[in-house]
Order: C-alpha cells, then sequence, then structure tokens
C-alpha cells in the first residue's frame, strides 16, 4: 500500500513522468527501473521478516509443540498448517509481498489518485488475505478423508439442541489442519439425533455412554502436516504469477495508454 500504490501515482499527480521520458529515458526503462528497485527491496523485506519469525518461533513450535498439534478449522488452533500462523512462515510472505507490490503498482496506475489507489490496494489485499485460507487454500490439494468409529472413551464433546445433538470425537492427526468433522450413523447419514435421554435426565458419563452405543462413526477431512512445504510452494508460486501479471498489466497501460 505504501510502496506500491504511490510509485508511479505520485509522478501522474505531478506531471514529473513527462520530464523523465523527454530525457532520452523509455517508457519501458523507466517502469522496470521502478517496479525492479522497489518490488526487489519489498521482496526481500518481506522474505527476511519472514525468516526472523521462523529463527524466533523454532523453540516455540519444538516446546509447545505447534508443529505437532491437533488443528482445526476455527479452532483457535496454532499449528502450522493453520491460517494464523501459515502466513507468516516459510516462502509465502515472498509471494504475498509481490503480490501486494504489484497490486498497488496497477492500482495506481489505472485510479492515478494516491490516497484512492492506496484504499483499493488495502482492501483488495484484505479480501484475498481472508479469503485465500478460508476458501481457495484447502482445495489446492485434494483433502484427505478419515472415518473413525465414535466411542464413549473418544468423544470430545456434543452440543445439544432442542431437536438435534451434534458430536464430535477426539482425533490423532498430529499438525493436521482439520477442515471439517461431522458424525455419521452405521448407514452413513449425518447424524443430527434423537437426542440421547440419558443427555437430558442423567449426567455426562450416562450421556456419553448413550451416544457411544448409536455406534456412530466420524468423519474428517483434513490437510497433513506433511503437506505444508507443498502449500506453501504452490502458494508462492501463484502469487508471484498474479503479481508478474499485474506487472505486465502496468508495463501495457503505460506504454500504449498513458499519455
Amino acid at each position: 500500500m505504501f510502496w506500491g500504490a504511490p510509485l508511479i501515482t505520485r509522478e501522474l499527480e505531478a506531471n514529473t513522468f513527462r520530464l523523465a521520458w523527454t530525457q532520452s529515458v523509455t517508457r519501458t526503462r523507466w517502469i522496470a527501473v521502478k517496479l525492479g528497485a522497489i518490488g526487489l527491496a519489498a521482496i526481500a523485506t518481506a522474505g527476511l521478516l519472514s525468516l526472523m519469525i521462523s529463527w524466533w518461533a523454532g523453540p516455540v513450535d519444538r516446546a509447545l509443540p505447534l508443529g505437532g498439534g491437533n488443528v482445526g478449522k476455527g479452532l483457535g488452533a496454532f499449528g502450522r498448517l493453520s491460517p494464523l500462523l501459515f502466513g507468516a512462515r516459510g516462502v509465502a510472505p515472498v509471494g504475498y509481498a509481490a503480490f501486494a507490490f504489484a497490486l498497488g503498482v496497477a492500482a495506481g496506475v489505472l485510479i492515478r489518485r494516491t490516497l484512492p489507489a492506496m484504499a483499493v490496494t488495502l482492501a483488495g489485499f484484505a479480501f484475498v488475505q481472508i479469503a485465500w485460507p478460508n476458501w481457495i487454500r484447502p482445495h489446492l490439494i485434494a483433502p484427505i478423508t478419515k472415518i473413525a468409529p465414535i466411542t464413549a472413551k473418544n468423544i470430545e464433546g456434543f452440543m445439544i439442541g432442542s431437536h438435534q445433538v451434534v458430536v464430535t470425537a477426539a482425533v490423532n492427526l498430529p499438525g493436521a489442519w482439520i477442515l471439517s468433522r461431522r458424525s455419521v450413523t452405521a448407514a452413513g447419514r449425518t447424524f443430527s439425533g434423537p437426542v440421547p435421554r440419558a443427555c437430558r435426565t442423567r449426567g455426562f458419563q450416562a450421556c456419553n455412554a448413550a451416544i457411544g452405543r448409536l455406534r456412530l462413526r466420524q468423519v474428517v477431512t483434513y490437510q497433513p502436516a506433511s503437506r505444508f512445504w507443498q502449500f506453501q510452494w504452490y502458494e508462492t508460486a501463484i502469487f508471484l504469477a498474479a503479481a508478474l501479471a499485474l506487472a505486465g498489466l502496468c508495463f501495457w497501460w503505460v506504454r500504449r495508454r498513458l499519455t
């Protein structure tokens, strides 16, 4: 937002770009130098920050261990594949920085106003950072499905409504990013009740025992921890490709449309 959006826009607003073009500097060279120098600086800064965070968090990961705990989507988990930590580790921040910078430059070239371009850059990048881990990243690689029986001993929790009950059981998937969990009957249908009478009239242990006798199974959809670097490289390549596409748009716009 602060590096990309004003890069070209401030020269467009002040009309100083015309002076540069009269000094035997071609449009291509003019924008190539700007994009290359500042873009590489942004990428290098993001890479160094990611390296520092990964180095600092290494002992913490090994002590908790963050890389080996069960990770649930939306459960406040702290595994490396969780959306909370994934974007701050590895090489993915390099792709994010390149994309954010190119997005800012493209917004500035098209809008030609610094403050609106900065606002568009901030809103666009924030939307991508929210939408990507929730709607796109889980499906970059086909997730794995695991089915396990639900017994009185492994029931992790249940939520009882007026006409249905939602049951979850503990899973042993070290470091995995759990995308969804649902309980199904022996026939394969999603279980939603009826609520066992023991859950309404008796204690916690009696309720667990009653649910265990229903012969339910839990279907878990997840991404294993071993795919961390695979996701990192996929995501970095995608964001770098998007950055190159935006940079190409900037080159074309400056050479063909900017007057």
